[in-house]
């Protein structure tokens, strides 16, 4: 047997191996969009297909209601749901990791509540910013209360997230990855 029916032999019982870790692959990619997209479907029909485009802008509040029910009722929200790892995502979660990032208009007098008590920070936000929000946010490197126990109570340290309150304007941002839905 020659070098060249050697390596056809090789290169053609290697892909044999390949074949059922592509499909395993694909499937759990598919398997993981159908869960981002079944969850949002129930507050958001219409904008179902878009949910997940990476920079797609939700104005819909019901999500973060069920995700965040501490920040009491928001208004005037955008934000962004992705499923990283993928599209220009960070290379390290895995296929299933999903963000929610965006920022929500607060109650003055919840906001006032939650920031009343606890050791609040003044500092810049720590997490990535989506391009598409950066701009109506405006200064996000000054005068955003911080609280590393809020957060907490917040994700009951089940998934990632932080919040950030801007007291001028009412307002809070929110990054977080994986978010549990708490009212269902």
């Amino acid at each position: 047997m020659d070098c060249v029916e050697l390596r056809r032999r090789f290169l053609g019982a290697r892909a044999l191996l390949l074949l059922p870790a592509a499909a395993l692959l694909a499937s759990g990619c598919a398997s993981n969009q159908a869960r981002v997209d079944s969850e949002d479907r129930r507050s958001a029909p219409a904008a179902t297909a878009a949910a997940t485009t990476v920079a797609q802008i939700r104005t819909d509040v019901d999500p973060l209601k069920r995700r965040f029910p501490q920040l009491g009722e928001l208004s005037a929200t955008k934000w962004i749901g992705r499923t990283l790892g993928k599209d220009g995502g960070s290379g390290v979660p895995g296929p299933t990791d999903v963000s929610l990032d965006g920022f929500a208009q607060v109650d003055p007098a919840t906001l006032a509540s939650i920031t009343g008590g606890g050791t609040w920070t003044e500092q810049g936000i720590d997490c990535p910013v989506p391009g598409a929000l950066a701009a109506e946010l405006g200064d996000t490197k000054s005068a955003w209360l911080h609280s590393e126990s809020f957060d907490r109570t917040v994700t009951q340290s089940q998934y990632s997230g932080s919040f950030y309150f801007d007291k001028r304007n009412s307002r809070v941002f929110f990054c977080t990855v994986n978010p549990k839905s708490r009212l269902d």
